[in-house]
């Protein structure tokens, strides 16, 4: 991507006025989109809550909306806009990104591996470029999911087959082939986080290893030994069958994207499909749980 279309990318952004005691909802639907970075403007009667969605924001949120099940968190009834932003002021963000530590991995703005240094470092580096809406794996539910799937690998014999459901910029499959081989599958609504991850893969040089492909839970063929899903709550709830059906008798499942009052909740789902509670990981706020298929039971639809 050359540097006047990501300029373009990131001179327009998504903005949805709301509530203000519904900021937090729209705020992790946001960050589910794919957003990096979410800011807030408190105004007397509403707030505005701003981000980056790439080149065609408002056709991603809409296709969040329809997909993710507005009947819960009531997304379509908030107004959005488009709101032109200069590019000198969009790309600030840019400067002040930092290499984020999981494990035995650093995390690298691709823009940034000139000022990272290998020899001072035992952390096996990823290089990310997030296409201006898709993040660089510092938000706290990627690194949860990355930490909790490092650790798990750390004793597996055999290379992993890896399904990412909500794939965005690659972050999670594209550091686990890295450090682990193995082959990895990705989804993602957003036509743009297939861009991105198809990007990301070549920058690290598993091309080979990964594929993507535009769409939703639909698009799941087959099992495997590790499926990431890093979405919303409802999504993890609604589309529980489908998830736990692309496991495999023995495999691993993370998921991530919902707060400690969801927790209790997903967990019994997923048990009553045949799984077990392994782990759990906090940061800020935001779980993500590690669990493994123990029987092939599944639900009835």
């Amino acid at each position: 991507m050359n540097d006047s279309s990501q300029r373009n990318i990131e001179n327009i952004l998504l903005e949805v006025l709301v509530d203000q005691e519904f900021v937090e909802i729209v705020s992790d639907a946001l960050w589910a989109c794919g957003a990096q970075a979410v800011e807030v403007i408190d105004e007397s009667t509403h707030s505005i809550v701003r981000t980056h969605l790439g080149p065609e924001p408002l056709k991603q949120w809409e296709s969040h909306v329809e997909h993710f099940g507005n009947e819960e968190n009531k997304l379509q009834q908030w107004p959005v806009r488009l709101f032109s932003q200069n590019s000198d002021v969009a790309n600030t963000w840019r400067q002040f990104a930092k290499v984020t530590l999981v494990g035995s991995v650093a995390l690298v703005p691709h823009w940034k591996r000139e000022e990272f240094n290998e020899s001072d470092s035992s952390a096996l580096p990823i290089f990310i470029e997030p296409y201006g809406s898709f993040g660089i794996g510092d938000h706290p539910t990627t690194r949860a999911t990355l930490s909790l799937a490092l650790q798990n690998l750390q004793e597996a014999k055999a290379a992993p087959h890896i399904l990412d459901i909500g794939c965005g910029s690659g972050v999670l499959s594209i550091a686990l082939l890295k450090k682990h081989s193995g082959q990895a599958h990705g989804i993602d609504l957003a036509a743009t986080a297939i861009e991105a991850s198809i990007f990301n893969a070549n920058l690290n040089g598993v091309e080979d290893s990964f594929t993507c492909q535009k769409g939703g839970l639909e698009c799941i063929s087959g099992t495997f030994t590790h499926v990431l899903a890093n979405i919303l709550a409802p999504v993890l709830l609604d589309g529980a069958v489908a998830i736990s059906g692309a496991v495999q008798k023995d495999g691993y499942l993370f998921l991530s994207g919902f707060t400690e009052s969801r927790e209790h909740d997903i967990i019994a789902c997923y048990k009553e499909l045949g799984f077990r509670f392994l782990n759990k990981q906090e940061i800020d706020g935001w779980l993500a749980l590690s669990l493994q298929r123990v029987s092939e039971h599944q639900l009835v639809q």
